[in-house]
């Protein structure tokens, strides 16, 4: 019995969408190119309702977690934290914010969503 829910377990861990999500621009940034994966950054602000929400209200559909992973390599950071990633290239006031970037020189890819954006707006863009 317990080799049998071990299994379902393993099976449930190994076979699920989930996004991975990273913390560190600059090496998200050599992986990318490694990988040939554009970026999806998602800039975090602390003090943030909906940057709390967004997890479990976006990026836990098994849609966009496919999308994402297909895509992209995902990297969330704090704006608190400006030493995480180039802020100068980056930069909004509307939070939680996705940028999505090229792996070859940092450009934007479209135009960010910002703000309350919604699961269809990001599949869309994805």
């Amino acid at each position: 019995m317990k080799i049998f829910f071990s299994l379902i377990i393993f099976c449930s861990i190994a076979f699920c969408d989930y996004i991975v999500w990273q913390n560190d621009f600059d090496k998200v940034l050599m992986q990318a190119k490694k990988e040939q994966k554009e970026i999806l950054l998602l800039l975090l602000k602390r003090d943030c309702i909906r940057c709390k929400t967004v997890f479990s209200d976006i990026f836990a559909d098994k849609e966009v977690q496919e999308k994402v992973n297909q895509k992209y390599l995902p990297v969330a950071v704090f704006f608190e934290e400006n030493n995480s990633y180039p802020i100068e290239l980056f930069y909004t006031q509307q939070f939680p914010a996705i940028f999505f970037v090229s792996k070859d020189d940092e450009s934007y890819l479209q135009t960010p969503l910002s703000g309350n954006f919604t699961k269809r707006e990001l599949l869309d863009s994805l």
